[in-house]
């Protein structure tokens, strides 16, 4: 039995609510698991299959994985190996669960991930838009800038995540929900973006608000569109997110037509007085008057007759904007026989042709 898992009643609410539940496996400081169980495929086989168990066991809608970080080439392929048999099982024994996955924002760790595979088995890429500064750094910086403060500021921010996500490593927007911290970092500096010294410490955000104007002045960047709390004797600063950078990223994820918002994490939100950062999440993400959107499905499997069918094959189809795009031709027992696209297509018409008596 799994005795340390939640009570099966807890996705009951949630799914009560309409809504889904994952279990999320791994985080910072747990990664050689991931590491032995990747490399093997025998324990990639164990290893899913007791998720399966503890999916049906305790209701959950998939898995959430938080491998942080793959640091090879074998480590990136593995990884690999593990998502697509899990999704292939997954789709076998339940095709509604999900696969979620956590990100890095950057090329220091996102260089073991290969974006161009994992977006065809995982459903949305977790971006961890936050610890953009912290004790690795040589300034006090804000924890989860939404612009780079000061301007070009090499440690980033979650616009130049986005442009390395979405531009550089090619994750279309509506697969990444943008990260927010529901917490900060406490720093012995004098001011934002100073030197520091000493430790840094992670601040909750239940754990700052009543710090305003009892020893700690409150400061607004208008280059990061966050706050940050100064000790009245500049000997510490605190940076974090409240309502409103909360709801300047929530319009940003929106302008960007990103799939969604995730959160870390939930308990650190202040429960007095309301939740005031989920409540901005409310105001500004999930009450903005949408349009109703066109669902296009991630998947269109087509089957042609008679079978086999007229040896020369034309495709044709329109994007509204630019899209990965993978289109196979399978024969009739299933197998793949090519694979005729691969890769991102631009906005609009595109045609292909496939000659079964000349394949090549």
């Amino acid at each position: 039995s799994y005795s340390n898992m939640l009570s099966p009643s807890h996705s009951e609410t949630i799914h009560a609510g309409g809504g889904k539940f994952l279990l999320a496996l791994g985080g910072w400081g747990n990664d050689v698991g991931f590491t032995i169980v990747a490399a093997d495929a025998q324990l990639r086989s164990t290893f899913i299959n007791n998720l399966i168990d503890i999916c049906d066991t305790y209701g959950y809608d998939g898995i959430d994985m938080d491998w942080e970080y793959p640091q090879s080439n074998n480590e990136r392929q593995n990884l690999n190996y593990l998502i697509a048999e899990m999704d292939s099982s997954f789709n076998e024994h339940n095709p509604d669960w999900l696969i979620t996955m956590a990100v890095p924002v950057s090329n220091w760790n996102g260089q073991w991930f290969d974006f161009s595979f994992l977006q065809f088995y995982v459903d949305f890429f977790n971006a961890m838009t936050y610890d953009m500064h912290g004790s690795w750094t040589n300034d006090a910086g804000h924890n989860s800038p939404l612009y780079q403060s000061p301007p070009g500021d090499p440690d980033g921010s979650c616009e130049t995540a986005m442009n390395y996500l979405i531009n550089t490593r090619g994750i279309p927007e509506g697969q990444i929900n943008l990260g927010l911290p529901f917490w900060g970092k406490r720093y012995y500096a004098s001011d934002i973006n100073e030197s520091f010294t000493g430790d840094v410490a992670d601040k909750r955000y239940n754990e700052i608000p009543n710090l305003i104007d009892n020893g700690w002045e409150y400061n607004w960047d208008n280059n990061a569109l966050c706050p940050y709390l100064r000790k009245d004797d500049y000997s510490r600063i605190i940076t974090y997110d409240n309502p409103e950078s909360i709801g300047y990223k929530c319009e940003y994820a929106i302008e960007l037509e990103l799939g969604g918002v995730m959160i870390w994490a939930l308990g650190y939100d202040e429960t007095t007085n309301g939740q005031a950062l989920i409540q901005s999440i409310d105001e500004y993400f999930l009450d903005v008057d949408h349009h109703e959107p066109v669902i296009v499905p991630n998947n269109l499997s087509l089957k042609a007759y008679p079978n086999p069918f007229n040896p020369t094959c034309r495709f044709e189809f329109d994007l509204d904007k630019a899209e990965m795009i993978q289109l196979n031709i399978y024969s009739v027992t299933g197998e793949n026989v090519v694979t005729l696209i691969h890769k991102k297509l631009d906005r609009g018409n595109h045609i292909y042709y496939w000659n079964g008596k000349n394949p090549s």
